[in-house]
């Protein structure tokens, strides 16, 4: 009995290719999720490999350093290379700019106008030390051009007071005779205080050529005052009021002595005599 119950027993065992190892309900579902479960696990095994592989990259990838290219120029106006290149030219352009601004003003500078300091180890550290930023340097830049700026204007504001107001050197001497231009630059370009004389005239009017003689004679003993002419035609002046004085003084008229030859007092001649008490009357001489 015994005997066949460990027969049966024998064949079961030794019979796995009939009844298989696992569980019957499995049986079924061994074909298909044999494939699926094989894929599953070289999909498993496979993403273990990859993050295994990116954190090695990772861990051995050198840190990133974002720097401009110098050794390579690039000519594009636009893409990456066109914004490598204006960053290239903005960084140059950036120092020779501060760089010899601050050289060309220095150099320009007086050594009265430049601050007297004494430098100490500390200053001289930080003006050498590469690190200063495009700040201080613009702070720099600044400051420097302001002091250099005073002086220019201090300067020339000495200048401008000790030409208007120093006496003029300047001698004349004669009438000169001007077109319309000429006659501008008489009377703007002269020192404040000069008084220039303008007689407009007529060259066919006899009354005009004796006014004319008499400002030459006083145009010799004057010889501090312009004396200029101008056509009438130039000076788009109606004939009857020829022939005319005009004066100015600083650029600005200040005597129209239209017809001046009926400012003559009754019972002279027209003559440098005559003609001087007039200007001084109009206080145009004194």
């Amino acid at each position: 009995m015994s005997s066949a119950a460990q027969d049966e027993v024998d064949a079961l065992f030794n019979q796995p290719e009939k009844y298989g190892r696992h569980h019957p309900e499995d049986a079924s579902q061994s074909g298909g999720s044999s494939d699926s479960a094989s894929d599953n696990d070289v999909t498993v095994h496979s993403d273990f490999g990859d993050a295994d592989t990116l954190a090695s990259n990772i861990a051995t990838m050198p840190p990133a350093t974002y720097h401009i290219p110098q050794g390579t120029i690039f000519d594009a106006n636009t893409g990456p290379k066109g914004v490598i290149a204006d960053a290239q030219s903005f960084d140059k352009a950036r120092k020779r700019s501060f760089r010899g601004t601050l050289q060309a003003l220095s150099n320009a500078q007086t050594p009265a106008a430049r601050p007297a300091h004494k430098s100490s180890p500390g200053s001289r550290e930080k003006s050498s030390s590469p690190e200063l930023s495009a700040d201080d340097e613009e702070d720099e830049f600044m400051r420097t051009w302001r002091a250099s700026r005073m002086n220019e204007l201090r300067a020339g504001e000495h200048d401008t007071r000790t030409r208007r107001l120093s006496p003029s050197k300047r001698k004349y001497g004669s009438v000169e005779t001007v077109d319309a231009v000429g006659y501008l630059d008489a009377v703007e370009k002269v020192p404040v205080d000069t008084v220039v004389v303008v007689c407009i005239y007529d060259h066919e009017s006899s009354v005009s050529g004796l006014v004319e003689d008499a400002l030459r004679q006083l145009a010799r003993t004057h010889v501090t005052t312009r004396f200029v002419k101008l056509h009438y035609l130039d000076a788009e002046m109606d004939e009857v009021a020829v022939p005319a004085i005009l004066a100015y003084r600083g650029g600005d008229l200040f005597a129209n002595l239209s017809a001046v030859i009926e400012e003559i007092p009754m019972g002279l001649d027209m003559g440098p005599t005559s003609l001087e008490s007039v200007l001084k009357k109009h206080q145009v001489l004194s």
